[in-house]
């Protein structure tokens, strides 16, 4: 096994039961049983460990829109990944480095909005569009965020119709 990939196992384990500021490297070499000259040639910090966890399965979920995957499939699988690992997820996002997790959501979400967009030939430069985009990406991200901190009391499938159709008319136009 690569070096990446005990290193994503072991922050996974130790998000299962802590939140991620107060995870410390050591603690992550330790559990990969690396050394920190591994851990520092592969990511700068455990901020960058945990995005790139993350990275994993939002490329494989929503991400899949830019892929030619309908929106709603796409958000789908996400709620199903994000309810399957809501713990680690709630104590990744509870960081409140800038550099945490939920900037992170934010910023791919973004970049996965404009992709599509742009796809779709609209014209993601307009402060229209791009408030648009910001709105769903940080809207969005937040309440999912809500949902799994909050023990996922709605359906996935509500929160996926609540999330769409709230959406800034500017975006929801390319989505359907």
């Amino acid at each position: 096994m690569r070096a990446k990939e005990k290193l994503v196992l072991a922050i996974e384990e130790l998000l299962n039961r802590k939140q991620l500021d107060k995870i410390t490297v050591s603690e992550i070499v330790e559990t990969a049983s690396l050394s920190r000259k591994t851990f520092y040639r592969n990511f700068a910090d455990k901020y960058e460990l945990a995005d790139y966890y993350f990275k994993g399965f939002f490329d494989e979920t929503f991400g899949q829109i830019i892929c030619g995957q309908d929106f709603d499939t796409a958000l789908f699988r996400y709620l199903e990944i994000c309810e399957d690992k809501a713990d680690i997820l709630v104590n990744a996002y509870s960081s409140m480095d800038v550099n945490g997790l939920r900037n992170y959501d934010i910023e791919s979400t973004k970049r996965t909005y404009e992709k599509y967009l742009l796809e779709k030939k609209a014209d993601i430069r307009t402060p229209e569009m791009q408030f648009a985009i910001e709105i769903a990406a940080r809207g969005g991200t937040d309440m999912i965020i809500e949902w799994m901190s909050h023990g996922m009391k709605e359906d996935k499938k509500q929160l996926q119709r609540l999330i769409k159709r709230t959406l800034p008319t500017d975006l929801l136009k390319y989505l359907e």
